[in-house]
Order: C-alpha cells, then structure tokens, then sequence
C-alpha cells in the first residue's frame, strides 16, 4: 500500500509541475492565472511532504516533513475563497484580508514549535507500520474548524450565484464547487479508514488545483473575464435556439431583463433582441447601438453575438455644429417634434424663435470669411449664454439661428431683446460699425406641425429683417423713426 500511495504522490507532483509550466508559458492573458499556479504550488508542498514523510526513515525526519507540507496546507482554503470572492465581484476590504490569514500563520507557528508545547499536536507518535499517530491539542480543533467555516462560506458562495450562470459560467461553478469538494472527500476517506490510515488529503487538495488549473488553461474559467465583465461595450451570446450563453455587465445594464431570475425573465424572448427595435437602446442619456455577428465554436456549436457599443460622443459630435459648438439642424426637428409633444402633453408653452444676421454677406464679400467666422461664433456665444437658460439653441444654417424656448411668445420675444442688445454692443476690430440681426417668434399653436410652427417664426423674422433693410435705405434723420419696428416685439401669429 504504501509503494502505490507513493506512486500517486509522485504522478501528483509531476501533474502539478507540467499543470503550472503550462500557465506559466500561456501566452493569453488569464486574470485568474495566479491563483491557479498559487494552488498548484501549495499542493505540490503538500504532496512533496507526504512523500518524504513516508520514505525518509527515524521519526525526527518525517516531523520535519510533516512541518514541510503545513507551508502549503495552511494557505489552500483562504486561497480558495479568495478566488471565489473575485470571480464573483465581491468586494472585500484589505482589513479582512489580512485578517483572513490570522489562523494560518498562527497554525504555522505552532507547527514549527510543536516539539516545545502541545497546543496543535498534544503527542506524536510512530506506528509501528511507519505511520504517524497524532493526538491533537487544542488549536488542531480551532485550525479545523477555521477550515470548515471558509470551505462553507466558499460553497454557499457559489450555490448563491449559481442560479443566476447560464453555459460556460454554470460549468466553471461547477469545477470551483467540485475543487472545494475534492481535499473534503479525500478526508472523508481517510477518517473512514479505506485508506488504511494513509492521509490523502494532499491528493484531494491536488486534485481540486488541477481542476482550476484545467479550467484556467482549457474552458477559460474566468480566462479574461475580468476583461470581458469590465468591456465597455455589452457583449450578449446567444445560441441557435436564441437561447442566452452569456452576457457581461455593461449588456445586463443596457438589457436588465438578462440579469433576472429565470423566473421573472421568462416572459422575455431573447430572439427579439436581433428585431429592429433594438437596433438602438437608449439607457438614461446615454445610447447604444447593436450589432449582429455569428460566431461558432471548435465544438461545433454556433449562434448570434449581439454587440451594444456607446455611440453618445459620437452622436453628441454629430449632433454638434463644428464651428459654434451648438446644437446643429440635424438635430433641430426631432427636438422640436418632442418638446411640441412635451408641450400637448403637461399643457406648457413652447416657442421658436428665428435669428438671422443682418448683412451678412456684405461682411463676408467684404471683410473675408475669416472675419465672417468670429461674428458667427460671437452671436452663437450670446444666444447661448443670454438664451441657453430659458430652452436650447441652434446654428440652423448659414448665418441663421434657432432657439427652442420653453416657455411664453412673450419671454422668448424679450429674451431675443436681450440678446440682441448684447451682440450690437460687441466691438468687433475689423468693421467700423457694430452688427445686429433679426429675429422673429412664434408660439406652439398646439395643432400645426414641426416645420409649420418654424415658418410661423421664419416669417416674423423676415418681417423684422424686411424693416431693417428698408431702414438702411432711409435718410439718417427718419432712420431713429423706424428703427423702433425693429425693436419692438411683433404680434404672436
């Protein structure tokens, strides 16, 4: 018996050598990758100890290999629910961390001195078959039950998330129950005496460190999923009966059905993610767009990879005039369409006022577009910040502007007054005169459409901006007489 117990040790060794060379030289980034060389590590203590403990002759060195295998033993449950820990995303301060590890240099401590007192070990002693017999001292029970308490902790941990795996994940839960099972069951058959009182604890530990190796290095057990948990783009795997593989975080924010219970999602047919209506999925401000790419297996399987990628910045730049930074006519009449709907809906005013530069081609024929430019940026900077408070404002096109205000005929009017006073007070170095525009209003009649509602406004503009050119035309003296047409608020249409 013990010539074959050795020839598993010796096979356990060498597997756990050839499991973390493997690891070691993997050249994919696997997040989970040292805590599978760590437990391959421990277990190789361990084995390696119990091979000497069983081979080396006189009972003072097979203490000193016993003491050899405690280097590893001790760290193998504290390791195990640390893995458990990250690969679910459970947050664990460093205080409880280090705490975790209390027992375990005690533990050692008292190993390594078990000669000078009978704290761990009360007596040691030979069998006459070159077996130990050990009479445990008291901490032996507190070491024991310290192991049992985080091998539980680690088991409820992961029949707790177990529900809510589909596929992969539900097989790597699997392995990680199973490798916590295996240093148990080994123990179970060495106090049942099937083992002829040989402890093969070790061989269970390895066991269970290969299993999570095999994971790491073969199914990818968390083999970048940190990577892939953390993406900022939701990845959704979907099999050919659209039945769910996975899905990271980012795709269970964006599709919170897919992070329900079984129970409360069977409504919830995964098949309409691929229809239209998902092609865009707007969560809070921020708006993601989907992609479909098939994708198979070296097994054979296949299905639908849906990819949902942020497009707000992208959509927020195309939504954006270049130039002046506002809000551009791509977006003007969807956003007006929405606030005319907002308005029916809470019975609250919306109206659309028109801006257009008075002049301007002159300036550019004259001055250079350049100066052109600057005179566009400055009337964009006035609106916004004198207009910007009350609704939101556009460069519509050209030289003209818009202004969606929420609120009143009367308080768009003199909130364009306003404005208007402020931009005719600019200096500008390169003409010799201060520039003005014209603008016109009109009031959300709550029955006209979106392009209705701006030619109401566009045609009080073009009132104001007829009244100013024929006041150009004028003798200075009556210029002061109809300058108050300009100024003064017209009638909402």
């Amino acid at each position: 018996m013990s010539t074959a117990i050795s020839g598993v040790l010796l096979c356990g060794i060498a597997a756990t050598f050839a499991a973390a060379i493997l690891l070691l030289t993997d050249q994919q980034e696997t997040a989970f990758r040292e805590f599978a060389v760590m437990g391959l590590f421990c277990s190789s203590l361990m084995l390696i100890s119990y091979y000497l403990e069983l081979n080396l002759p006189g009972i003072a060195a097979k203490i000193t290999a016993l003491k050899f295998g405690y280097l590893g033993r001790v760290f193998v449950n504290p390791m195990l629910l640390m893995l458990a820990l990250r690969h679910y995303r459970a947050k664990v301060g460093k205080l409880w961390t280090l705490l975790l590890y209390v027992i375990p240099i005690i533990t050692l401590l008292l190993v390594f001195t078990c000669e000078q007192h009978p704290y761990y070990y009360a007596a040691i002693e030979m069998n006459p078959d070159g077996l130990f017999h050990i009479i445990p001292g008291p901490f032996y029970y507190v070491y024991m039950a310290y192991n049992t308490v985080l091998a539980t902790l680690y088991l409820s941990f992961c029949l707790y998330h177990r529900a809510e795996l589909h596929g992969r994940e539900k097989s790597n839960n699997t392995i990680l129950i199973l490798a916590c099972l295996m240093p148990f069951l080994s123990l179970l058959l060495y106090l049942s005496g099937w083992t002829q009182g040989f402890d093969v604890t070790c061989v269970g530990v390895t066991a269970g460190a290969l299993l999570i190796a095999f994971s790491v290095f073969r199914f990818g057990l968390l083999n970048k999923e940190e990577m892939l948990q953390n993406m900022a783009t939701g990845l959704i795997f979907l099999d050919k009966e659209y039945q769910l593989v996975y899905a990271n975080r980012k795709a269970t924010q964006i599709i919170p059905a897919l992070g329900k219970s079984a129970a409360n999602a069977k409504n919830f047919d995964l098949k309409q993610l691929c229809d239209d209506a998902f092609a865009s999925v707007q969560v809070g401000t921020a708006c993601y767009q989907r992609k479909i790419t098939e994708w198979t297996n070296s097994e054979g399987q296949h299905g639908k990879l849906l990819t949902f990628d942020d497009v707000t910045e992208i959509r927020a730049r195309l939504n954006r005039d270049a130039m002046t930074g506002l809000l551009n006519h791509a977006c003007f009449y969807p956003m007006l369409d929405d606030a005319m709907a907002e308005s029916n809906q809470k019975k609250k005013p919306v109206t659309v006022s028109i801006a257009d530069i008075n002049s301007f081609k002159h300036v550019n024929d004259t001055y250079g577009h350049a100066n052109g430019d600057i005179i566009l940026i400055a009337l964009a900077e006035t609106l916004q910040r004198v207009c910007g408070k009350h609704g939101e404002v556009f460069r519509y096109g050209g030289e003209e502007f818009a202004v969606i205000f929420r609120g009143d005929f009367d308080l768009a009017e003199k909130t364009m007054q306003l404005a208007h006073d402020a931009f005719t007070t600019i200096d500008f170095d390169f003409l010799p005169y201060h520039v003005t525009f014209s603008f016109g209003s009109a009031q959300f009649n709550c029955i006209e459409n979106s392009v209705e509602l701006f030619d109401r406004a566009d045609q009080a503009m073009y009132i104001r901006k007829k009244a100013f050119h024929e006041t150009e035309r004028l003798p200075a003296e009556e210029r002061a007489k109809s300058a108050a047409l300009q100024l003064d608020p017209s009638e909402n249409p």
